[in-house]
């Protein structure tokens, strides 16, 4: 595996390749980096190009506190390495990077895997979705809370049980280590500057031809398997997997 550093404006992005062959890009969920997929890239990087990169904010990938487009990230990610065209495969807020670069670049997309995702511009149309989002709006008082003390790991394991609640013990401890570096100490979080395309991405699907395989784990949180189900719905051309047992970080469920 080969460590280096893409050099941008305002920031730098970590990111590894690994392996020859098709370009398989690897986007991480928010609250976690780049090393929930250390499993995946042995496997893969047998048969294809791996990339996997810490999007801005995220692990060894620094901040900045000007604007930017995780789209553009990267697509000055894959410039850099002299990549056309590669497969997006995207958990959670990871998803949601893919859907905003497919909508901006669909010629250089081979083909989307979106995992238990997000997108913009989608709004919550139903019980399940809403008590979600309710949820998430009434436990940030106490995240910022415990942030702001500097107790990391009791804050980031609010994300991590909201999100993925039906974890055995080990997969948590697992998700959890990881996503304790990823607490920010101050106001200044990456998704406060981060700028999506517009129209966004869920008014935009028609222009996704490329082939989507959509991955859903059955335990995910109702809402997010709601939007999934919608999301999947309006490109008839998709696949949409349902991994028995998992939750919404499949890959280390």
């Amino acid at each position: 595996m080969t460590f280096k550093v893409l050099q941008l404006v305002e920031t730098s992005i970590f990111y590894e390749e690994q392996g020859s062959g098709l370009p398989v890009v690897l986007i991480h969920a928010g609250y976690l980096d780049s090393r929930m997929w250390d499993n995946q890239v042995k496997a893969f990087s047998k048969k294809y190009r791996v990339i996997r990169y810490d999007v801005r904010g995220f692990g060894r990938s620094s901040r900045s506190k000007a604007k930017y487009s995780d789209a553009a990230d990267l697509l000055a990610l894959l410039d850099h390495l002299k990549i056309r065209k590669a497969v997006l495969v995207g958990v959670s807020n990871g998803g949601r990077i893919s859907f905003d670069f497919a909508v901006e670049h669909p010629d250089r997309v081979a083909a989307m895997i979106p995992v238990d995702f997000g997108i913009k511009g989608y709004r919550s149309s139903g019980p399940e979705e809403n008590k979600l989002w309710k949820k998430v709006s009434e436990q940030e008082p106490e995240y910022l809370r415990l942030r702001k003390e500097g107790k990391f790991r009791e804050a980031a394991a609010i994300d991590v049980d909201l999100w993925t609640s039906a974890l055995s013990g080990k997969a948590r401890e697992q998700i959890l280590d990881i996503a304790q570096e990823n607490v920010h100490t101050d106001d200044d979080d990456p998704d406060s500057f981060q700028i999506s395309p517009e129209p966004p991405a869920f008014q935009r699907l028609g222009v996704l031809k490329m082939p989507i395989l959509m991955i859903m784990g059955h335990r995910d949180v109702p809402g997010m398997i709601a939007l999934n189900r919608r999301v999947h719905s309006l490109i008839p051309e998709s696949e949409l997997v349902i991994i028995e047992g998992a939750d919404h970080i499949p890959s280390l469920s």
